[in-house]
């Protein structure tokens, strides 16, 4: 038995409520994307052939009102040529045609509509396939981390034991790094040229100096 019976079942369908409800929500969500994908592709080829129905409508319109506009010049020429018999029965010609076209107008305007309609619903239905999609993945995931959880509970491993590892390795490599720092500025210090902190210091330090010596040749009248 199929979970959706119609299209509406689809796009109103609450996928929380679904998951909560049965005893396997990995396998309900397979089969409702089955069931969608299936639903999906019936849905596609109704809306082309509304759309393909809309065209249809349009351009049998536009012949008709082409069509009446023709009739129209014909008129106007036969009254141009003072033949009112010609010219009467190009006009009846001409609503004809108007006739034609007003009623493929409104069937114009229904095709569009129920196009509009159907692709919407394809949207719908696509955005609840996606996220059909995306809670399979979700409890695929969580599956797999429960199915580690368990073979390492059976193999006697405590999970904690590898936190506990990881976070060592990281200390272990944070403590390495610290260290290449320390080297590379004691190497820095040692051998490589004075850093402009150091040289702006030894600058100040001079010009220090040199107003102490001017101040104590003032006070010394040297």
């Amino acid at each position: 038995m199929g979970l959706f019976k119609r299209v509406s079942d689809i796009i109103s369908a609450n996928l929380n409520e679904m998951v909560e409800k049965y005893e396997d929500p990995e396998k309900m969500l397979k089969q409702a994307i089955v069931e969608m994908e299936s639903s999906i592709e019936e849905a596609r080829r109704n809306v082309a052939r509304a759309m393909a129905s809309e065209k249809l409508v349009a351009k049998a319109m536009a012949e008709n009102e082409h069509q009446a506009a023709q009739w129209a010049s014909h008129a106007e020429a036969a009254i141009e040529a003072s033949d009112d018999a010609m010219a009467r029965k190009a006009l009846g010609r001409k609503q004809e045609y108007r006739k034609i076209a007003a009623a493929l107008a409104d069937q114009h305007a229904s095709a569009a509509e129920a196009s509009t309609t159907l692709r919407r619903q394809l949207e719908a239905m696509q955005a609840k396939l996606a996220d059909a999609k995306r809670r399979l993945g979700s409890l695929g995931a969580r599956k797999k981390a429960a199915d580690v959880r368990a073979k390492m509970a059976i193999e006697g491993i405590d999970p904690q034991l590898s936190a506990d590892a990881f976070a060592k390795f990281d200390r272990m490599r944070e403590k390495v790094e610290l260290a290449e720092a320390e080297a590379d500025a004691l190497r820095e210090l040692s051998g490589g040229a004075p850093s402009a902190v150091v040289l702006c210091e030894t600058e100040e330090a001079d010009l220090e100096i040199d107003a102490e010596l001017r101040d104590l040749k003032r006070k010394l009248n040297k």
